[in-house]
């Protein structure tokens, strides 16, 4: 509303520059010197490819990564969605946001308050059963009505909720995999994850965009993908991460 669209950028090198400086500054190497490694880059390049080969961690990292598409594929698409399917001006896009992110923050302080409370893997089915209900309730809608502004983001948000609340039990159960090389393996969860979110921004958002059903329709196909890793991986975990 104040600037035109290169001010985002340079906020995000402002942004970016500071969380630099700051990291550089005040976040000191938390390993003891004994266990610190030299970089070497054939050594980091086996460790990837060592992770990579593991099925039990790729399927972690898709029960994760895949599911948050389902509802990255709204904010990619939000132009299109807001804009043009819901008739939202730009200075009304920020309600779409604020319920997205109201819903993940929500979802990440519900997993801290139930961590130690029950089960990982009874935490897990919840996030993965919101995730399931509400897919199913948005496809249901979108075949059923014309899409609206007062329901159509709601599905999303709380889609956001039900990935918080398993995630980072999830994300756990990927680290202990590797405890000797947790680094490493955060760094290739980040990376796949990545890599999907370019494949569905590049590649799936431009083909279901333009129709809300398809838009539901993907995010349901998104959340089952994480579904199945989960079911696959869940028996062949250690019983430590039961």
């Amino acid at each position: 509303a104040h600037a035109d669209w290169h001010a985002i950028f340079w906020l995000l090198v402002l942004l970016g520059a500071a969380l630099f400086l700051s990291m550089w500054r005040w976040l000191p190497e938390t390993l003891d010197r004994p266990a610190r490694q030299p970089f070497h880059t054939g050594h980091l390049l086996r460790g990837y490819a060592q992770m990579m080969r593991s099925p039990r961690f790729m399927a972690l990292v898709l029960a994760s990564g895949v599911p948050f598409n389902g509802m990255f594929l709204y904010v990619l698409a939000a132009p299109v969605f807001l804009g043009e399917h819901l008739q939202l001006a730009p200075t009304q896009f920020f309600w779409f946001f604020v319920l997205t992110i109201s819903g993940i923050m929500s979802g990440a302080w519900a997993s801290g308050r139930l961590a130690g409370r029950i089960k990982p893997r009874h935490q897990i089915r919840h996030g993965f059963l919101i995730m399931l209900l509400v897919s199913l309730v948005n496809v249901t809608l979108n075949l059923l009505f014309d899409p609206h502004w007062a329901w159509a983001m709601l599905p999303v948000a709380v889609f956001s909720f039900g990935w918080a609340l398993m995630v980072p039990v999830v994300t756990l159960m990927t680290l202990d995999l590797v405890p000797e090389r947790r680094g490493m393996a955060s760094s290739v969860q980040a990376c796949v994850g990545s890599l999907a979110n370019a494949a569905v921004a590049g590649i799936v958002v431009p083909l279901v965009m333009h129709s809300t059903l398809a838009l539901a329709l993907t995010s349901l196909a998104m959340m089952a993908i994480g579904v199945l890793a989960w079911l696959w991986v869940k028996p062949r975990l250690p019983p430590a991460q039961d």
